[in-house]
C-alpha cells in the first residue's frame, strides 16, 4: 500500500537519529556482556577446576536476575526517561566486566553474573521503548537496524575477546572489553540524545481515536486478556532455546565437535556477520505479517537446532550458521513487535519489561537445563531435540494471536490514505 509504503520512509529518515543511538548502545553496552560469556567457561573451567554445570550457571545468574530487574526497569524508564536509565545500566555492565580482575570463588563470579543481568536486559527493554516511541509503521525494521549494533558485535566480540584472552588471559579481556561502554556508548548517551515524548509520538502518528483506544486498556485489564499470555509463553519457550545454544555452542563446537578455537571463534563471528542482513529481513517480515511472521520465523529456530547435530559436516555447519542467525535475530526482535502490534502504547514500558523478564526465565533455564542433561547423559543430543520441540510449541502458541492494534492501524492509514492509494 502506497501510503503505508510512505509513513514506513518518512520514519526512517526523520528518526535516523534515535536509530543511530540505539545502534551504538546495543555495540557497546549490549554486546560486550552478552557475547562474551560463553569465550570465558572453558578459561574459567581450566582455572578452577569447575564443572560445566557450575561455569554455565553464571548465565542463570545472569538472566534470572534480568527476569528480575527488567520488570522493574520498565517503571523505572516510565518515570525518569530512557536516557537516564540507559546510563545506568551501561555503567553496571562495565563495572560487572572489571569485576572479573578479582574473581576468587564461585560466589564473586555469579555475583558479576548478577550486575551482567542488570545491563544486557535493562539495554534491551530501554532500546525496545525507544523505538517503540519513534516509529509505527516501521517499527519492525526500525528495530531490526537498532540491533544490527548487536549483531556487529556478535561478530567481532568473538574475534577480539577470544584474541585478549590469548594475550591477556581472561580477566583482564573482560575488562578491556569495557572500554567501549566507558568511552563510546555512556558519553554518547550523555551529550547525543534525547527522550522522545511518549505523547508527541501519539499526536504525530496516530488518530485522536486510536490514542484513546491505546489508553482505554490499563494494565490490569491487559494481563487478564489471553493474548498477553500467549505472547509470554511463546517468548520464554524462544528465549530458551536461543540462550541454550548461544551459552554451549563454544563448548559444543570446541570440546564435543574438537574444533579449533579459532575455527569456532570465526564461526561464531559468522552467525554475527548473517545476522546483520538476518536482521533486516526478519523485521520487515515481522512489518507485514506481524505474529505470523513471529511464528514461522520459531520454525526456522527449531531447524538450527536440528541441523546442530549434524554441524560436523561443513555443509550443515553453513546451514547452522544461517539458521541460527535467523533464529536469534527472531527472538532479538519478537517482544518488541508482539507487544506493539498487540497492545499499542499504553502502558508500553511496564509491558516490555514484564515480556523481557518472562524472555529471561527462558535465557536462564535454557543453558542450565541444557548444562543438566549432558552432564546426566554425556551428550546434547537429547538436548537439542528438546530445544528443536519447544521452539515448534513457541510457534505453535502464536497461531491464534490476533494483532489488533497493528491491524487498526493499517486500518487508519489505509483510510486517511484512500484517496491516493494504490495496490502493492
Amino acid at each position: 500500500m502506497q501510503v503505508r509504503d510512505s509513513e514506513f520512509s518518512r520514519e526512517l529518515r526523520q528518526y535516523w537519529p534515535v536509530l543511530a543511538v540505539a545502534f551504538l548502545c546495543f555495540l557497546f553496552a549490549f554486546s560486550a556482556p552478552a557475547f562474551a560469556l560463553p569465550f570465558l567457561f572453558p578459561p574459567v573451567m581450566e582455572e578452577f577446576g569447575w564443572t560445566r554445570e557450575q561455569v554455565t550457571l553464571l548465565a542463570s545468574a545472569k538472566y534470572a536476575t534480568g527476569a528480575v530487574f527488567a520488570i522493574v526497569v520498565g517503571r523505572f524508564i516510565d518515570v525518569i526517561g530512557v536516557r537516564a536509565a540507559l546510563l545506568v545500566i551501561s555503567a553496571l555492565g562495565g563495572l560487572a566486566l572489571v569485576s572479573f580482575l578479582w574473581t576468587p570463588n564461585l560466589a564473586v563470579y555469579y555475583l558479576s553474573g548478577v550486575l551482567l543481568g542488570i545491563a544486557a536486559p535493562g539495554t534491551m527493554v530501554a532500546v525496545k521503548v525507544l523505538i517503540s516511541r519513534s516509529f509505527h509503521a516501521s517499527q519492525g525494521t526500525a528495530m531490526a537496524v537498532a540491533m544490527l549494533g548487536a549483531s556487529v558485535g556478535s561478530m567481532l566480540v568473538p574475534i577480539v575477546f577470544s584474541a585478549l584472552i590469548g594475550s591477556y588471559g581472561w580477566r583482564m579481556a573482560s575488562a578491556l572489553l569495557s572500554l567501549g561502554i566507558w568511552f563510546v556508548a555512556m558519553p554518547l548517551l550523555f551529550f547525543g540524545t534525547r527522550d522522545p515524548s511518549y505523547r508527541a509520538s501519539l499526536a504525530r502518528s496516530e488518530t485522536r481515536a486510536l490514542a484513546a483506544e491505546a489508553r482505554s486498556a490499563t494494565l490490569g485489564v491487559l494481563i487478564g486478556r489471553p493474548e498477553f499470555w500467549l505472547i509470554g509463553i511463546a517468548v520464554l519457550l524462544a528465549g530458551f532455546v536461543d540462550q541454550a545454544f548461544i551459552q554451549h555452542q563454544v563448548l559444543y563446537l570446541d570440546i564435543d565437535l574438537g574444533m579449533e578455537a579459532a575455527a569456532v571463534a570465526a564461526g561464531v563471528s559468522a552467525i554475527g556477520a548473517v545476522g546483520i542482513v538476518g536482521r533486516i529481513v526478519v523485521g520487515g517480515v515481522f512489518d507485514r505479517w506481524s505474529a505470523r511472521g513471529v511464528s514461522a520465523m520459531y520454525v526456522l529456530l527449531s531447524g538450527s537446532c536440528l541441523v546442530a547435530l549434524a554441524a560436523f559436516n561443513p555443509w550443515a555447519f553453513a546451514a547452522f550458521v544461517v539458521l541460527r542467525a535467523v533464529g536469534h535475530s527472531a527472538v532479538m526482535l519478537d517482544t518488541t513487535v508482539l507487544t506493539k502490534h498487540t497492545f499499542g502504547l499504553a502502558n508500553i514500558g511496564v509491558l516490555l519489561g514484564v515480556y523481557t523478564a518472562m524472555v529471561n526465565v527462558g535465557f536462564a533455564l535454557g543453558p542450565w537445563v541444557v548444562a543438566r542433561m549432558y552432564d546426566a547423559s554425556g551428550s546434547y543430543t537429547g538436548a537439542f531435540l528438546l530445544c528443536a520441540l519447544l521452539a515448534l510449541v513457541a510457534g505453535a502458541i502464536l497461531l491464534p494471536l490476533r494483532p489488533s492494534y497493528w491491524l487498526r492501524m493499517r486500518e487508519i492509514q489505509g483510510t486517511s490514505g484512500a484517496g491516493t492509494r494504490v495496490q502493492g
